[in-house]
């Protein structure tokens, strides 16, 4: 009877184990389902968006220096490009006049100007150092 109470315990040891073992992949199998459900889940609702709407647009370079500037101002829409140090070194807008381009030097000077008027046409202004202009006109 001894043998047997012990193979009896031995038994009932073991299917306990292998309940435990069943319980916890159960859980496993569970705890994979639900994360899988739930990638699947964010990966359909992930997709881009089709607009993007903002009053100014600020494009940063690896060192977190702004470099691209995009927004609207009183006149309208403009873009302004910087330089490594943040100078403002190239600006395109589109003013009351009309759309306008200006290159400008190290110091933000404006070095050089195209504007299209609708009275006038195109207008290319050219600006030296001491601020002497020069236009020319078709």
């Amino acid at each position: 009877m001894n043998s047997e109470t012990s193979t009896s315990e031995s038994l009932e040891r073991r299917i306990e184990k292998v309940e435990r073992e069943n319980r916890r992949l159960k859980i496993a199998a569970l705890t994979v389902l639900l994360g899988l459900g739930g990638a699947f889940s964010l990966g359909a609702a992930g997709s881009p968006p089709q607009k993007l709407e903002a009053e100014t647009i600020v494009l940063r370079d690896a060192q977190g220096k702004s470099r691209i500037i995009l927004g609207m101002d009183e006149e309208g829409p403009g873009i302004a490009f910087l330089d490594m140090k943040g100078k403002l070194r190239l600006n395109l807008g589109l003013a009351k006049e009309g759309p306008a381009l200006d290159l400008l030097d190290a110091a933000e000077h404006p070095r050089a100007t195209l504007v299209l008027t609708e009275d006038q046409g195109p207008i290319l202004h050219f600006i030296d150092k001491k601020g002497s202009q020069v236009s020319l006109r078709p």
